[in-house]
């Protein structure tokens, strides 16, 4: 609901109070056993862009969120090159972008907020667990399912490290703009599709990535990469019950309890977890 009038409010043509009540509607709904929280999501959302008549309402947030992050990339990078662990560092460095998630409550509304705390970020490091790091180092091809613009940013520096490892690297972005997260287009306007060795999308409209509805390129990208690395909660709210048939490595913030008691973890954490399917 907060998140609903936090985009209503982005609009700006002031039907907060339509969208509230066709959200309210599409919640009541869609809330069954059986449904993970994303495929819920996805339904509210829908319903709220269909009443805002916007076809993303965070274009502007998500340029501003690019041109601040990418002034810390350099920083980033140069805490990379001089770690005594780089690929942990670089993970780090991924996961603390997750806080770029706007109008949700658990994390920050205003991209110029991450100024402020990207130094505390950094600090806090990263909790992962024995089996994700080697698992990463091992693999030849990694499919890499993108969240947020802003947070893309950091993601650029954990990109750069495993094509330097000799990686293939496939990115995944949402197929139509939902939320603050990343399209081609935007991918294609901050030059991450330059980073990569090549670049998909989820398809269609959708919180994280639904498998049920996901392309048969992505699928074939799935069954041929050795590892999935997975950034931020959506995706891992959408896919952590899916069988995907490959080992996946969550990159996250923990921004939720619920989230956070799921993969084990603290809220308020930067998190890498590993699963063997």
């Amino acid at each position: 609901m907060r998140r609903a009038i936090f985009q209503a409010g982005l609009a700006g043509n002031e039907r907060e109070f339509q969208v509230i009540s066709s959200v309210s509607r599409t919640f009541v709904d869609g809330l069954r056993s059986g449904r993970n929280s994303a495929e819920v999501a996805t339904d509210v959302h829908r319903s709220a862009y269909s009443v805002m008549g916007v076809k993303d309402p965070y274009l502007q947030l998500k340029i501003t969120s690019d041109e601040i992050a990418e002034r810390y990339v350099n920083a980033a990078e140069k805490e990379v090159a001089f770690s005594e662990d780089p690929l942990r560092t670089a993970l780090a460095v991924a996961a603390l972008g997750n806080i770029m998630d706007f109008g949700s409550g658990i994390a920050i509304d205003d991209p110029n907020e991450f100024k402020d705390i990207y130094d505390s970020l950094i600090l806090q490091g990263i909790f992962t667990d024995e089996k994700a790091l080697p698992a990463i180092k091992a693999a030849s091809s990694v499919l890499y399912i993108f969240d947020n613009c802003g947070e893309s940013q950091m993601d650029k520096v954990l990109i750069r490290l495993l094509r330097r490892m000799g990686k293939r690297v496939v990115g995944v972005v949402r197929g139509e703009p939902i939320l603050n997260d990343m399209t081609l287009e935007d991918a294609i306007r901050t030059g991450i599709d330059k980073e990569l060795d090549s670049i998909l999308t989820t398809g269609v409209f959708a919180v994280g990535v639904d498998m049920k509805r996901a392309p048969k390129d992505l699928k074939d990208a799935i069954k041929s990469t050795d590892l999935i690395l997975s950034k931020g909660m959506a995706n891992y709210e959408s896919l952590s019950s899916e069988k995907l048939g490959k080992p996946v490595v969550y990159v996250l913030r923990t921004k939720c309890v619920p989230v956070a008691e799921s993969i084990g973890a603290e809220p308020g954490k930067n998190v890498v977890r590993f699963f063997e399917q």
